[in-house]
């Protein structure tokens, strides 16, 4: 987060090498496009080198939902409707619109090489599964395919940290690196763990 002048606006900059570098893109990308869709940060600036990227934007004013949560409990039946209108819009933008994959064949392949290099960290398993071995985690959700995904336009990662209230109202969202179309459960998935 950068604060200058006092009129100026709070901005958030995010930085990635590498791999992360091309998060940072991906961030980039899905603003661009979504912002025809939704509340969202305004990108103020961009670079991209081999092994760099730069995403500078305006920060949205006020809350994350979470902490709107924790600071006001008895807040939550209200908050989780305006959660809900948030989401359908989201959910209701056309599917041939939109020009990212995020589906579970694409998840899957993603979770697989993270899962071949080590990359998973155990203790993030939920209660119900921790101190799983990461192969016995993969094995019981494979338990759980196939299904017949309902496609729709999703955030990737609808968490309470990534939704923003301002003065009781669901403003806008950010982190939305991981948009694309999606069976619309995993979004739900994702909040619902949060509850």
């Amino acid at each position: 987060r950068l604060c200058g002048k006092p009129d100026a606006p709070e901005l958030f900059l995010k930085h990635g090498k590498g791999s992360v570098a091309n998060d940072v893109t991906d961030e980039m990308v899905r603003l661009n496009w979504l912002t025809a869709f939704m509340p969202l940060p305004t990108i103020k600036h961009f670079i991209r080198t081999p092994d760099d990227a730069w995403l500078l934007t305006t920060a949205i004013p006020g809350k994350t939902a979470f902490q709107v949560l924790e600071e006001y409990p008895d807040s939550g039946e209200n908050n989780v409707d305006a959660l809900a209108v948030f989401l359908r819009r989201l959910h209701s933008i056309p599917v041939c619109n939109c020009p990212f994959n995020s589906d579970r064949v694409f998840r899957l392949a993603q979770a697989q090489s993270r899962m071949n290099n080590g990359l998973v960290d155990a203790s993030d398993f939920d209660d119900e599964r921790n101190g799983w071995p990461v192969e016995q985690v993969w094995k019981e959700m494979h338990k759980l395919l196939p299904f017949s995904p309902d496609s729709v336009v999703t955030h990737g990662d609808f968490s309470l940290d990534n939704l923003i209230f301002d003065e009781g109202k669901l403003i806008g969202c950010i982190d939305v690196g991981r948009v694309g179309i999606a069976d619309r459960y995993q979004d739900l998935a994702i909040l619902w763990n949060c509850l």
